[in-house]
């Protein structure tokens, strides 16, 4: 019952923020903890002698956890502890940074459990993993905490701890790096800390990983990146997923990092030690996966389970000589011994939302083109028959298909116009498409067919 106040205490405090905040005075107010519940007055009693000797809020800034007073059971006994975030005037005996564990006793009060305290100007992230597999007698598993302190602008250090006894304990020594990834790599249900470092001036990094050995976390293998990076892609984290391993599902982490010709992606998984699958050592480099178009992520394409990395190639547009603005891809997956396989081809509009799988007869012989009306709420791509080398002749060819986005009042109309067919219906958008026999080009696909190809891209992030 405590338990379930505590809970709608936070949803109420939740939705208060989310109304704009006019039902608080000050910008402190915003992240007090919620008065609303009589046993969790004590838990804000706590805080508040905290506060009242100098230390301010200071929740994490990046990651699923960020709030400056969050809620987890940590010992596994059903019961949530409640961890706190401050800052602090530094001094030459203690670290500005603090991480305040409150659990409660068997009255209900909360009491400070532990302290854990970090140098930095700021708490980067924090997750909570089990790490090491223990249990208590009753079978009950505990959780670690993953820290990651930012030192200055680009330094970071990460750590580890149990706060299984009232002293936290440390299980690593600090590790700078660029970014990291905790996944289970090796299969057996317990989280590993996989560190990337990248030297962007001689563009050479590698990845190490962590795991549990005799109450630590220690380095257990290590795998090289691609050479020639010159920075991770900055809105993409590593990416957790599984490779398609003759039907089995193993582990692997997703690396997609800049380079000054594009984009390269590494992946990394676990054989006995963790390697790098798509590394080609007369090269240093992953280079089937290098690509020069940043815009279309990885991503489980075909829902499988399995991501695969997109290998976009430009498609020609006959009524322009511009920039490639259409991309066919070829979506690939990889099975731990780095073999390449091809799910298959589409043509990707990230722009609209959809993607159309390439029947085979059609790769290498289309073109596409845009025919938009945004004034009316229609956005359109129009497919020609195209033979390469045939230079102003593709010019006078007849588009043999056309899809179409429509949005605003009249798109139940504009749907139908003409010899359109509707692909998909949503809530204000409908997707249609109209296939013309004048192109003097017999794509081999009918309505049916073109509804069974077109599909809404999802993101599975």
């Amino acid at each position: 019952m405590r338990q379930r106040k505590i809970v709608r205490a936070l949803a109420l405090a939740a939705l208060l923020l989310l109304l704009g905040g006019c039902a608080f005075s000050s910008p402190e107010e915003l992240y007090a903890v919620p008065r609303a519940s009589e046993d969790y007055q004590n838990l804000q009693e706590q805080i508040d002698l905290v506060r009242s000797a100098g230390a301010e809020y200071a929740g994490p800034l990046q990651g699923t956890n960020t709030q400056p007073v969050q809620l987890m059971d940590l010992d596994g006994d059903g019961v949530q502890e409640a961890v706190a975030f401050f800052r602090t005037t530094a001094t030459d005996d203690t670290p500005p940074l603090k991480i305040y564990i409150y659990r409660q006793t068997s009255e209900g009060a909360y009491e400070v459990w532990n302290i854990i305290e970090g140098d930095g100007t700021a708490i980067n992230s924090i997750a909570y993993e089990d790490l090491d597999g223990w249990t208590d007698a009753q079978g009950r598993t505990d959780r670690e905490l993953v820290v990651s302190w930012r030192l200055s602008d680009k330094v970071y250090q990460l750590m580890a701890y149990s706060v299984r006894t009232p002293e936290a304990e440390r299980l690593m020594s600090p590790i700078s790096y660029t970014d990291y990834a905790l996944w289970d790599m090796d299969k057996d249900n317990l989280r590993e800390i996989v560190v990337l470092n990248l030297n962007t001036v001689d563009g050479i990094g590698q990845a190490d990983y962590y795991d549990y050995r005799d109450g630590q976390m220690v380095l257990q293998s290590s795998a090289p990146l691609s050479n020639a990076i010159t920075g991770l892609v900055s809105d993409s984290r590593p990416r957790t997923g599984f490779l398609n391993h003759g039907g089995v599902s193993e582990p692997a982490l997703f690396v997609t990092s800049n380079l000054t010709t594009g984009i390269i992606t590494d992946i990394f998984a676990w054989d006995g030690g963790l390697i790098n699958i798509t590394y080609n050592p007369a090269t240093s480099m992953s280079d089937g996966t290098l690509r020069l178009n940043n815009n279309i992520v990885i991503q489980d394409i075909n829902g499988d389970g399995y991501l695969e990395v997109p290998k976009p190639t430009a498609l020609p547009d006959p009524r322009s000589t511009g920039s490639a603005d259409f991309w066919s891809v070829q979506w690939v997956q990889y099975d731990l011994d780095g073999k390449a396989n091809v799910v298959y081809t589409t043509y990707y509009n990230g722009e609209d939302g959809w993607y159309l799988v390439l029947p085979e007869t059609w790769q290498g012989k289309i073109a596409l083109s845009r025919q938009d009306n945004t004034g009316s709420g229609e956005r359109g791509v129009l497919f020609y028959p195209y033979s390469a080398g045939q230079g102003e002749a593709n010019t006078q060819s007849r588009p043999f298909l056309a899809i179409y986005k429509l949005t605003g009042p009249n798109r139940v109309a504009r749907a139908h116009t003409g010899e359109r067919f509707i692909l998909l219906e949503q809530d204000d958008t409908i997707y249609a498409a109209e296939l013309h026999n004048d192109s003097g080009w017999d794509c081999g696909v009918d309505q049916e067919g073109i509804k069974a190809l077109f599909h809404l891209i999802q993101s599975d992030w």
